[in-house]
């Protein structure tokens, strides 16, 4: 009986041996596997062949939410518009000038926020080139699908990435990695729009109280910000789905009564 219960201890000390072994080395090769390229840079160290394909999907996330940043503070454009005003570090649109309606569409940011990531992307990649020069990544020319929807924006690439190291090839496709990002820019439009179409009713005057009870139906923040004499800057702002808030901005152009008395 007692070499039984002596057996029966081993046995499920062994058990629990082997667990706690497997949790660990579970959480080992996952902290390796988050491990970003700037520790790689600084600490010297090659990368595997894994890490260079996590460090490209890291790229394709990294554009993506910077393409969705850049494009909110340029009033949903990547390309500049016919009418603007130069920031020289930006640039931000006219929705309305003097009379004119200019908002885009919603298509038409879809497709600037497609033609940031497609232009930016491959700025990351040939980053890696650089700072890892075991490997050489060759690509096609991408194509990025962008839909704004409920609470999140979606970008699709279609990137065919070819991994050269010391003479191995290997070939990585982005095509199926889907990112997501939760974002309220499909509402912000949406408010957006209702302050430019107010002025097709009335080019002076916007309903402050259905903005109002708009924005609080919508969880955003609206600014209106004397820009020049003759034009106002409105600011979208919601700080629920970033770290740091989300800031959409354009603006309206008027024309000035002069009061001959």
């Amino acid at each position: 009986m007692k070499r039984g219960q002596i057996s029966l201890f081993v046995i499920i000390a062994v058990i629990i041996i082997a667990i706690v072994s497997l949790i660990v080395f579970m959480n080992y090769s996952k902290s390796r596997s988050n491990i970003n390229k700037e520790y790689f840079i600084e600490k010297g160290i090659e990368p595997s062949l894994n890490n260079m394909q996590e460090f490209s999907i890291d790229c394709l996330e990294e554009t993506s939410l910077k393409a969705l940043e850049t494009t909110g503070i340029q009033g949903g454009y990547y390309n500049k518009p016919e009418k603007y005003y130069d920031l020289e570090w930006a640039f931000v649109p006219y929705y309305f000038y003097k009379g004119e309606i200019l908002m885009p569409s919603k298509e038409k940011i879809q497709n600037e926020l497609s033609n940031f990531v497609d232009d930016k992307l491959l700025v990351c990649i040939d980053e890696l080139n650089e700072n890892f020069k075991t490997f050489k990544i060759s690509y096609s020319n991408p194509s990025t699908k962008t839909n704004i929807l409920e609470n999140k924006v979606t970008f699709t690439t279609n990137l065919d990435l070819t991994i050269d190291n010391k003479g191995k090839t290997t070939l990585f496709s982005l095509n199926k990695h889907l990112v997501e990002i939760e974002s309220s820019l499909n509402d912000i439009l949406k408010i957006a729009e209702y302050i430019t179409e107010s002025h097709k009713e009335d080019k002076d005057f916007i309903c402050i109280n259905c903005l109002a009870q708009l924005s609080k139906e919508k969880n955003v923040y609206v600014d209106f910000i004397a820009f020049e004499p003759d034009s106002t800057l409105v600011m979208i702002i919601e700080n629920q789905t970033q770290p740091e808030p989300y800031i959409f901005q354009f603006l309206n152009k008027y024309e000035i009564v002069e009061n001959t008395n």
